[in-house]
């Protein structure tokens, strides 16, 4: 089966919105075992929209459309579809009549320009919005089926996991040439992409039917597993064998598989430990906090935070002693200490988690230059542990990495106790 993504706006090709909708798209198909052939983007100009829709129907199977729905003088996707199927745009009565109540529900008056959303290709088929206004379309062309759905995220969502993808699972129930797959995507951090090439290297010929791939999404690496053979048992079986491999090579440096973030990885730890944190954020600025506080149930285990800035508000907030900031300066192994002891102390939790660094760009000294960072913990009846990283890159980059070399001593401090078990 080949799958093709065409996606229209000016927006996606002036650089205005960055497209999420494909790959979020992408990694569910994958899910299924089929991989996207091609993913177009289009600008708002109908000559242009036709002649893509036009292109790939002549190829692909199955092809997703996003974009162009709408009630505005530029929703005009549909238009072009129509004038591709050399069909005429027809009033659908029954997208008449939802375009209705949702607005009555919304306790808006409809305007005119709602109707264009009603304005459906003859003969196609159109199945109802559960969360927007425009209707998922669905259109024979050429060889293929256009489902044509709206940009907004959460509409495109929606009607792909509700509505498209079942449609392609039963497709590929049906295809007598099906190739079973099975994937597995595993997450590390802390082992730059290119060892972890270099380390996975000898287990590629022990697993001729698993292609081993790879994919940054700083500060995470991941490793792609995918497993091809003629029946779905044998590819569970051969994904198996080598993500168990893979689990055996890298240990604890894997903290997660397919959609486990790494936030919620340690709010589990924490959890299930039955354990507090409190945080002292010097450069990361609560980034360590704004983390773990975007995981659901995070006050169970997360007792609050201080962004200790300045040296006043790391003495006064994380009671770090004005003498261990006049004779080791903000940036260093001490404070780092004193700022996890302090601020666990001040709020009676089981951990006291530190950061302190020179995020740049300016700033850091010949001993501790920009991007070097300090992470400390503390643990209720453990001796406090500090670690010094010297990170690259930019600003933003030194901010996220220290972020997460803090959480990294964290968790392996979780993963070594009783309670890891």
């Amino acid at each position: 089966m080949r799958v093709e993504l065409l996606c229209t706006g000016d927006e996606l090709v002036t650089g205005l919105i960055t497209d999420t909708n494909s790959p979020w798209f992408e990694a569910r198909l994958f899910e299924l075992g089929v991989k996207v052939d091609r993913i177009l983007l289009v600008g708002d100009v109908r000559p242009d929209i036709t002649q893509a829709l036009l292109e790939v129907a002549s190829r692909a199977d199955e092809v997703l459309v996003s974009g162009g729905l709408g009630p505005t003088m530029d929703d005009f996707t549909l238009e072009c579809a129509a004038a591709a199927a050399g069909v005429p745009l027809v009033e659908d009565p029954r997208v008449v009549e939802w375009l209705k109540e949702r607005y009555a529900q919304r306790n808006i008056p409809m305007n005119p320009g709602a109707l264009r959303m009603a304005r459906i290709p003859q003969g196609a088929e159109v199945v109802r919005n559960p969360v927007g206004s425009a209707p998922l379309v669905i259109l024979r062309l050429g060889r293929a089926r256009l489902f044509f759905v709206p940009g907004v995220p959460r509409e495109y969502k929606a009607l792909a996991e509700g509505e498209v993808l079942p449609r392609i699972r039963a497709a590929l129930e049906k295809d007598p040439e099906r190739v079973a797959r099975s994937f597995r995507l595993l997450r590390t951090v802390g082992i730059p992409e290119s060892q972890l090439d270099a380390a996975v290297a000898p287990l590629v010929p022990q697993h001729p039917r698993v292609v081993f791939g790879f994919r940054t999404h700083a500060p995470e690496n991941h490793l792609k597993l995918m497993a091809t053979a003629p029946s779905q048992a044998e590819a569970d079986a051969a994904l198996a064998a080598a993500e168990a491999a893979s689990r055996k090579l890298f240990g604890a440096a894997i903290f997660g598989s397919d959609e486990e973030e790494y936030a919620q990885v340690v709010a589990r730890l924490l959890t299930q430990a039955k354990a507090t944190l409190a945080t002292a954020e010097s450069c990361t600025g609560g980034l360590i906090a704004q983390q773990l506080t975007a995981v659901s149930g995070a006050s169970t285990f997360f007792m609050g935070g201080a962004v200790s800035y300045s040296e006043k508000m790391k003495m006064a907030w994380a009671g770090v002693p004005a003498a261990v900031l006049e004779r080791h300066t903000a940036v260093s192994r001490e404070t780092a200490v004193a700022m996890a002891e302090g601020v666990r102390a001040a709020c009676g939790t089981t951990y006291g988690l530190s950061v302190t660094g020179y995020a740049g760009p300016t700033g850091g000294t010949l001993e501790d230059p920009v991007g070097t960072v300090y992470c400390a913990l503390a643990a209720e009846g453990s001796p406090t542990r500090c670690e010094r990283f010297s990170i690259m890159g930019d600003r933003d980059r030194v901010r996220l990495f220290a972020a997460t070399s803090a959480l990294e001593l964290l968790r392996h401090h979780l993963l070594s106790g009783p309670s890891a078990s």
